[in-house]
This record gives structure tokens, C-alpha cells and sequence, in this order.
């Protein structure tokens, strides 16, 4: 199964690493994250713990994909 892995940030600035699977179901998520230390989204360990709060995050539009210009070195 292909998934897709990105980062989405919430209204209160902290940054979350969340995969999907391609129908954008939320398989997994890593988080909170400091905005200013992000890493390549492989090293991260995605787990199930936190979909349902990312999942209602996102329908509440409190969370929203977020594209950080220098991480990932």
C-alpha cells in the first residue's frame, strides 16, 4: 500500500509529521514537533496514538498542511 507522508502544522505553531495512505485515510502520525528542528519525514516513527485527534484537527481546519522551506538536512 502507498502512503504519503507530510507535515501539518496547528494553530498553536507546533508542527506534526502525518501519514496517509492515498485516499488520505490517517494511518499514523509523529508529534508535536518544533517547527525550527524538523527532520527527513523518514526518521520520524509514525503511530496510530494520535489519528483521531490529527483527523478531528483537520476537519476543525485547526491543522493544515505546512510546507517548511529549510528543514531536512
Amino acid at each position: 500500500m502507498a502512503t504519503i507522508r507530510g507535515f501539518w502544522q496547528h494553530t498553536n505553531g507546533k508542527v506534526y509529521a502525518v501519514e496517509t495512505d492515498t485516499f488520505g485515510r490517517i494511518l499514523g502520525a509523529a508529534g508535536p514537533l518544533d517547527p525550527n528542528n524538523l527532520q527527513d519525514l523518514d526518521s520520524y516513527d509514525y503511530r496510530p496514538a494520535i489519528t483521531g485527534w490529527v483527523a478531528d484537527a483537520v476537519a476543525r481546519r485547526a491543522l493544515r498542511r505546512f510546507n517548511p522551506t529549510s528543514c531536512c538536512r
